[in-house]
């Protein structure tokens, strides 16, 4: 078995984890398509608790990942106990509600620590944590994944409005990967151009 070490080391060469932290609300995103909220919601779950849990022992959480936590406890509470009539409308909007929380957590970040930065630490020494340089391009950047979730909301909602098999596809999946597209490359772009 891997130590925390290991993990934060693979971490810091494979620069993903920030899109690792995004695994929970991918699989929420494909398995409330393709089953129940019940079961996308326990799987994200637990999902969002084996990610969070290296950076939680390591005495860093992340905020990304401890609000995944929170909001798929929140959905697993709203699928097992709720009225049947607020599950299935929860279901029908569960992408939109997903899209707005994961929105809020980066623009919530914003007022205390970028959520990029703080993945960010994990691959430039610390000496440059403090930085305006640095501080400016995560408050950027988080700024920009931010809208690019809220951006995502009304697509969903409209998908749920329509509940048509076009507008899924394109609403639910077209749209929101073509932001996701231009998000990474909008990301590596300012990054790359801060290296060079």
């Amino acid at each position: 078995m891997a130590s925390t070490h290991e993990v934060q080391t693979k971490e810091k060469r494979s620069g993903n984890g920030v899109f690792i932290a995004l695994i929970p609300w991918v699989l929420f995103t494909v398995v409330a398509q393709h089953g129940t909220l019940k079961l996308a919601s326990v799987i994200s779950l637990l999902c969002a608790v084996a990610i969070s849990t290296p950076s939680i022992k390591a005495g860093r959480p992340k905020l990304l990942e401890l609000g995944a936590v929170v909001a798929f406890t929140g959905f697993v509470v709203v699928a097992f106990a709720a009225d049947p009539s607020v599950g299935a409308w929860v279901e029908r909007y569960a992408r939109g509600i997903a899209a707005a929380l994961l929105a809020a957590i980066a623009f919530g970040s914003l007022a205390f620590t970028p959520f990029t930065e703080q993945y960010a630490r994990e691959e430039v020494p610390q000496a440059e944590w403090s930085s305006p340089k640095f501080k400016s391009i995560n408050r950027r950047l988080t700024t920009m994944w931010a809208a690019v979730f809220a951006a995502m909301v009304p697509f969903h909602v409209i998908a749920g409005l329509a509940n048509t098999r076009i507008t899924n596809i394109g609403l639910n999946w077209v749209v929101p990967i073509l932001l996701v597209l231009w998000a990474i490359k909008y990301t590596s772009a300012i990054t790359d151009a801060e290296v060079a």
